[in-house]
Parts: C-alpha cells; structure tokens; sequence
C-alpha cells in the first residue's frame, strides 16, 4: 500500500500488500495499466430450447483495428472458479467471437468458435461475468439480477456502459437461432429494448446461496446510461453521526445526513445539490445523529428533487423525526418521491433491492433484521459496487451492533449477495460493539473509514477497535481527524483514498477503551 500527499489531502493508492501472509489486491482481477478494447457483447445465460448445460454461452466482441488472441485469458462468474482459454482464439478486427458451454450447434446455432466446459456455468438469477488478461488485469465485466428465459441480451452499442445486464444499455434478442431461443451469437445484434425482468427460473443444480441471494429481484434503474463509470463514495465530516454520498454517472445516492442541521445544509451548499436531483435517500434507522440533516434536502428554497427514500418505517417518537416524515409522505402523496420500506427495499417481497446508478455502479439495500432489538441493530445494510464490481466493493451498516452483525452471518448475507468488500464503513462510530474478528473475516476489508466527532462522550472509537484493525494491519480513516474522506474509482485505474487533513491510522482525544463491547460501555445508544 502506497501513501503519497498532495496539495491539501493525503492520497492512498491501493496496490498489493501482506496481510497474514496472504497476498491481496483492490479485488479479484487488477486493472492498472492498458488493456484490450474487447467487451462482452451479448449473454445467454438461461436457454430454453436446450439444457443450460448445452446453451449457455457468451459472446465477445474487440472494438480493437487489430486481431487479438485470447489464449490463456480467463472468465469467471460468482457461482466458480472460472477457466482458462487454452488455445489460441484469434478475435478480428471489430469482429465477434463466440465462447460456449457446450459443442451442441443446437444450442449456439453452430457459431462456437470456443468450447469452455463445466468450469464455468451461469446463474438464471443473480450473477456476474468477468474477463480478465493472463496477468489478472480485468477487460470487462456484466453482472444480471435476473435472466429471462430462452432470450439473450445483447449490447446496443459496443462502447457504452454496460454494467448491469437489465440496463437501457442491452436489448432482448427477438432473432430466432439454433433449436428456437432468441439471439444472435456470431451475428450482428438485434432485438428490442429491456423491458421488465421476467421472474428467473431456478436451475436446480445452483448453489444453495444462489436462492438465497438478497440481489435477485428487479433492480431500480435511475436513468440511461452515462459514458463516465467513475464512483465516487465521500464519507462527510459532519461530526458525531453519518452521512455518505454516492455519485456515479450523474446519479447521486444520499445514505444518512448526520445529527447538524445547519452543517449539513452547508455541505449541500458546497457539493452543488441545491437545484439538484438526489436519486435515492436511504435513512439506515431511526437515530438523530442519522436523519436530522436529511431535513435539509425537503426545505423548498434548496428545491432539490428527491426520487426515492428508504427506511425501516418502524414507529418512534420523536418530533424531529416526525417532521422529516411529514416531508416525506407529503412529496409521495403529490408523486414527487416514492417511499420504500427497507423491510420490502423493492416492494416485491425479496430481501434485497439493486439501484443501478447511470454510471454503471450499483448500490444493493438489505432488509435488516426483522427482531433487531432497537434502532441499532434494525439498521439496513448497503453494498456499493463499482461499474466493474470485481474491482471495488463498500459494506455499511449504519450502527449495526454483535446482534444485527450476528443476523446478517446467519442469514447468509456473505454468501448472497456476499459481504467482502474493499471497504468497510465501521459500523456505530467505531463502537467496538458494531466490530469483531468474525465480522472482519467476512467482510475482509482492506481500509476501513469511521465517522465520528473529536470530542464525544462515548469513547468513540473505542480502544478495542482500534487494538483489532492493527492487529490485522488495515488501515484505517476517521472523519473526526481526516475531515471528509473521498474514495475515487475510475473506470480503468485502482481506487484511491483522499482525505482533507491528517494521516492514515490516527488516535482521537475522546478514544478510549469501553468496559465492555456488548453494551456501548453503558451510555445512551445514538
């Protein structure tokens, strides 16, 4: 891990480093450097008129004017390991070439130009392919929340975003091939532009995680697709709460607005969102030092438009709270907004919900434990992935505390849609109730970022934490000492971590070691 300062910030580049021996890198496949111009260009993930295991398959196209070989390139989804191309498949200039699971014409109209095998099988629900060089450096990647049965998707223009298989960016094939589904592999695409998903059929011999995944059902598109994948994550210095903004393509999500109203009005102010749409408010639970800035977005003289809000709708008496409702309800009741339950994040019964931002990026909302005890441990957890999401993931979870942790472990949220992430947002302020060894085995964070103010009156962040985040050599930032913390990810370098002050790794005046890691050493929970 490299750290190198410029003009005001300190800047960290994430690169390789050793952590207990083991090698890690900003994620499964490394982009730094120059890689070919080749994408995946149409997908059959769930053939109707043949078995998957005789129909899958994927094609790819090079927008490069030079012939390129794909020999001992790797794919790879989220259900295996991958494979290897082991011989020499030669892609013409702006041509196409066709990688399938099986030689049965009947299943690729007789286009294959690479048989792959059973190393690499495709999800009917939520899935993820990635291409990536002999070297592990990542060309493209898809990723699909549903695949409609017998009909491919294919990509409308070759150089578009095109991260999300359910995005304007692809088009459902309507040309009929081989033994009846619809597609075009080895051919020019055509076909119709994404409507609704259609529910995926299961394939029974999927893992058991798959029918689990919380990332299955319709994902909410806020727009057409923007040609700038870069993502943006600020975590803002707004003292001892949380307050996160999201930007990717133009599309802004807003998780949290911290406990200072006129502070948080100030950096509405000088992010330029007066005037502005925020896509999506997502209020993790019903605490002060979370919502009372949200207040803000609603007065009428900042005219921001907001298009959804999320939050657990749970019943709790407090003034403040009740006023930022009452905005709320009033924009749904005129159509300005829609309001979700983070109970039913799609309305649709699933316990999950995918934004796709226009950028590419998405931003999954988990339905938090439904008998989380308190505000805390009912705080929804969110997954941020970038445009190519095996390169950068983030985990937060408001103030989650052992309980709710302790839920989303036995419900499998690690497995689907998983929980390992290139950063972990400490849950409760770096309280050593929302941290502990098994957490950080699942998230196996490579930085961690802490909101907190200087002064408090918990001890925050907690000595224990502290001790654990050394002991396993990540580092960390902390907005009480860094100010706002802004993590970057363009569309084809490693992330990086600017912060306004300060150093990684420091200790704050109020940090101290709690009596227990239970119960908040004993103060009144925020």
């Amino acid at each position: 891990m490299r750290l190198r300062s410029i003009p005001g910030l300190f800047l960290l580049a994430a690169t390789a480093c050793e952590r207990g021996g083991v090698s890690l890198t900003t994620s499964r496949g490394s982009v730094s450097g120059a890689v070919p111009r080749v994408v995946i260009n149409e997908v059959m993930a769930n053939p109707r008129a043949t078995p998957d295991e005789r129909g899958e398959w994927i094609e790819l196209r090079s927008l490069e004017d030079q012939p390129v070989d794909l020999r001992d390139w790797t794919v790879a989804s989220a259900n295996d390991r991958g494979i290897a191309i082991g011989r020499s498949v030669v892609v013409a200039p702006n041509g196409v070439t066709l990688l399938a699971r099986d030689a049965d014409p009947a299943g690729t109209g007789g286009a294959a130009a690479y048989i792959y095998g059973p190393g690499l099988s495709l999800g009917n629900g939520s899935d993820w392919i990635a291409i990536h060089l002999p070297d592990g450096r990542t060309v493209d990647s898809v990723a699909w929340t549903s695949a409609a049965p017998g009909v491919s998707r294919a990509l409308r223009e070759a150089d578009a975003p095109h991260a999300e298989l359910g995005s304007g960016a692809w088009i459902a094939s309507t040309s009929r091939f081989g033994a009846g589904d619809l597609g075009t592999p080895g051919r020019p695409n055509d076909g119709v532009p994404n409507g609704p998903v259609p529910p995926a059929t299961e394939r029974p011999s999927e893992p058991a995680s798959e029918s689990r995944a919380a990332t299955r059902t319709p994902p909410t598109t806020l727009g057409p697709g923007a040609r700038d994948s870069t993502l943006s994550v600020r975590l803002l210095d707004v003292g001892q709460g949380d307050a996160i903004l999201i930007e990717n393509g133009g599309s802004r999500v807003l998780i949290d607005g911290g406990p200072d109203v006129p502070r948080f009005g100030r950096l509405l102010d000088q992010l330029g969102i007066n005037g502005a749409t925020v896509d999506a408010v997502i209020l993790t639970h019903q605490h002060y030092d979370h919502y009372a800035g949200l207040r803000e977005l609603f007065r009428s003289r900042r005219n921001i438009a907001v298009r959804f809000l999320f939050e657990n709708k749970d019943a709790y008496s407090n003034p403040s709270l009740a006023q930022l409702r009452d905005s709320i309800i009033a924009r749904a009741r005129r159509g300005q907004l829609t309001y979700r339950d983070t109970d039913d994040p799609c309305a649709t019964g699933a316990p999950g919900c995918t934004i796709t931002m226009r950028g590419g990026a998405r931003v999954q909302i988990l339905r938090p434990d439904p008998a989380g005890e308190g505000p805390n441990n009912r705080s929804v957890a969110v997954r941020v992935l970038a445009a190519d999401s095996t390169r950068f993931t983030m985990w937060l979870a408001g103030d989650a505390e052992q309980q709710a942790i302790a839920w989303f472990d036995a419900t499998d949220y690690d497995r689907g849609p998983g929980m390992r992430a290139t950063v972990l947002k400490a849950d409760h302020h770096g309280s050593c109730d929302g941290i502990s060894p098994r957490y950080l085995d699942l998230v196996r964070p490579q930085i961690v970022a802490l909101s907190l103010a200087a002064t408090n009156d918990y001890g925050y962040v907690h000595a224990q934490t502290l001790d654990l985040l050394a002991s396993r050599r990540i580092p960390w930032y902390r907005t009480d000492q860094n100010g706002t913390i802004t993590i970057t990810v363009p569309p084809r370098s490693d992330f990086s971590v600017a912060v306004e002050r300060g150093r990684p790794n420091m200790r704050g005046p109020s940090d101290r070691r709690a009596s227990s890691c239970g119960g908040d050493d004993r103060r009144p929970r925020r």
